[in-house]
């Protein structure tokens, strides 16, 4: 499997806070069955966790890696960003100061939980007009979506790649997270499934369970192009597998 959503960055955010905790991370991770993690630390939140592009962040991976290597692990970390979405990101990709996933086209954009969904499609669009692809991060975790769960379905027939969490899968965002990622599923509107980890206790960056869980319940083929296919495609920056979308009643 392969992990397009993780803070496995020490001391950069919310995540990993040393490069102990990493390493328990990456352990945790390689032992589920994960070979390549993309390092999304959170970034474009003003005031809080900016993470622009800077020798600094580059360093830090790089100190990762190599740390993750001399701990005997074999699974490899690539660099990434999870980018809050803001009006000014698709200038900020012009600018160079936000990431894509591991070099791709594929951009992992994160926005405010109660974010008009107006918004969010309108920058979505934007995004897709500067050359990048975006990824939402966990959609089943916006109040808007919840309550109009169509709108997954118009812009997963968009061709919008939808990540959901891990966690919400299990119940850790509450009942409305855990019904909407369900629905995704049953649905087929999801492109990933990933753990958004941020640390070795709690939310972890652990994917078998949920792997097992999506054969047992949907299909082996959909937890294969959740969790395998489509992510391999974003290290490759290849076209993703899109499913057969269905529509969501109200």
């Amino acid at each position: 499997m392969i992990d397009i959503h993780a803070h496995i960055i020490p001391g950069v955010d919310d995540g990993s806070s040393d490069y102990e905790t990493s390493i328990v991370m990456a352990q945790m991770a390689q032992d589920g069955g994960v070979t390549d993690i993309i390092a999304t630390p959170h970034a474009n939140q003003r005031s809080r966790y900016e993470n622009y592009v800077s020798e600094d962040l580059d360093n830090r991976m790089t100190i990762l890696c190599a740390a993750i290597r001399h701990a005997g692990l074999t699974v490899q970390v690539h660099p990434g960003m999870e980018v809050f979405g803001t009006p000014d990101v698709p200038e900020l990709l012009r600018q160079g100061k936000i990431c894509t996933l591991a070099g791709s086209r594929y951009l992992l954009v994160e926005f405010a939980f109660r974010e008009d969904p107006y918004f969010m499609e309108k920058l979505l669009g934007r995004i897709r007009a500067e050359g990048a692809e975006p990824i939402v991060a966990h959609p089943e975790r916006y109040t808007a979506l919840q309550d109009m769960p169509d709108i997954l379905f118009n812009w997963a027939k968009a061709g919008y790649a939808l990540q959901i969490n891990k966690g919400s899968l299990a119940g850790t965002f509450g009942r409305s997270a855990r019904h909407t990622a369900n629905l995704m599923l049953e649905h087929d509107l999801a492109a990933f499934v990933a753990s958004d980890a941020h640390g070795s206790d709690r939310r972890t960056a652990e994917l078998s369970r949920v792997q097992d869980y999506i054969a047992m319940e949907f299909s082996h083929r959909r937890a294969e192009r959740l969790l395998e296919t489509n992510p391999r495609r974003v290290l490759r920056n290849q076209p993703l597998a899109m499913g057969e979308p269905t529509p969501v009643d109200q």
